[in-house]
């Protein structure tokens, strides 16, 4: 086990109706004025801008409003937000939504003490030295990013999307009622389940000991997630197992999944790529393209691990590492396959040709491979997972 050093701050505030409390909770922290920040417009429908506004009118909570955060969100908007908040002293955030807008939050939060282009940071050009205190209402329980330490911006103009850490992004709060999940479609249930596994998968198939704390947490956490979303898919209105999955999305990306670990997550990194080359692209979806055909190259590789998976998550074990280890692999594939997500990468329309541009893409100004215990992840092995994702 490696040494680490962990906080994980956020106070999650969880149950029906908690969003309507969001006023006093903010009236705490004494601020001048929020910016509510949300998406393209499903909170307005849904009456949660509404309420929010109605919460903070009655805390006595001054504010401003910018939606407009797409999937995949770009840079541009955090640009005029930046601008915004100066301008109207804003000294408190507020994200109504998932992943997208949360980030975009983010950006925006240490992007205000930054006097170049906030790109810079994502770029890791430069460090985040100060943030705006954020506080979360989450809407869709996927990319975790209520609790992490996590920012991922893209630039549509440069073709590029990059995350960077900074405990900095930690969220003061985040308010999770599964009942604000409801309404989430089918494929973005679908893609945020994939997305929650995936935070998990990528540090479970790390280096680690024997005996691993980590990896106890990791396994317990995936079944939970194999049951409840099974459950979500088939009920929608399931109060329990949405309440399962929003707490999953928070403590899959939070860190404790990864403590005595290092917390690469190479496919993430693919999938990056590949979202930043098609925007129309949904990360999860991309990610259950991509980690199958991560999971074929590797279990020859870590076999091991791969059989303590089926063991220990999957109940399976013939007593052959081997046929135990294909069983995970199985088992990624089909999962995901019958959560409705693609399963190539020619479902999004990307022909072999364009591999080579995909791993260009991956290692531009990368001067080592991916790092992988066992087995860097170089161009030529990159490639070779591409492809076997078409």
């Amino acid at each position: 086990m490696r040494e680490f050093e962990i906080s994980t701050p956020t106070r999650v505030i969880f149950g029906r109706g908690k969003e309507n409390e969001v006023g006093w909770i903010i009236k705490d922290y004494h601020p001048h004025k929020v910016l509510i920040h949300y998406g393209q417009g499903s909170v307005i429908r849904s009456g949660l801008l509404a309420s929010v506004e109605h919460s903070l009118q009655e805390a006595e909570v001054d504010y401003i409003k910018l939606g407009g955060v797409e999937p995949n969100p770009d840079v541009s908007l955090v640009r005029e937000a930046i601008q915004l908040v100066k301008k109207e002293q804003v000294d408190f955030i507020l994200a109504l939504g998932g992943g997208s807008v949360i980030d975009s939050a983010k950006l925006i939060a240490v992007g205000i003490y930054y006097d170049g282009d906030p790109f810079d940071i994502s770029l890791h050009k430069v460090e985040p030295e100060k943030s705006l205190p954020l506080g979360v209402i989450l809407t869709i329980a996927a990319a975790g990013s209520e609790m992490s330490t996590s920012c991922v911006i893209s630039s549509r103009e440069q073709g590029i999307k990059m995350g960077f850490n900074s405990q900095l992004n930690r969220p003061l709060f985040a308010i999770e009622n599964p009942e604000l999940t409801y309404k989430v479609p089918r494929y973005q249930l679908a893609a945020g389940i994939t997305d929650i596994m995936m935070h998990t998968l990528e540090r479970y198939f790390n280096q680690s000991d024997e005996i691993e704390f980590s990896d106890f947490i990791a396994e317990g956490l995936l079944r939970s997630v194999i049951v409840a979303g099974r459950k979500a898919m088939e009920d929608p209105f399931d109060y329990n197992a949405r309440g399962t999955l929003m707490l999953a999305s928070s403590y899959s990306h939070n860190g404790i999944t990864s403590m005595g670990k290092l917390p690469l997550m190479p496919v993430h990194q693919m999938e990056h790529v590949l979202s930043a080359y098609d925007p129309n692209i949904t990360h999860g979806a991309g990610l259950a393209v991509l980690f199958p055909a991560w999971a074929k190259y590797y279990q020859k590789i870590d076999g091991k691990k791969f059989a303590q998976f089926s063991h220990n998550v999957l109940s399976i074990d013939t007593g052959d590492i081997e046929q135990d280890g294909l069983a995970a692999v199985d088992f990624f594939t089909t999962f995901f396959r019958d959560l409705g997500m693609p399963t190539s990468l020619k479902d999004f329309k990307i022909t072999s040709q364009e591999i080579d541009v995909l791993v260009e893409h991956l290692f531009k100004g990368r001067t080592t491979p991916i790092f992988h215990f066992l087995k860097p992840m170089d161009e030529e092995v990159a490639k070779e997972i591409y492809s076997l994702a078409l």
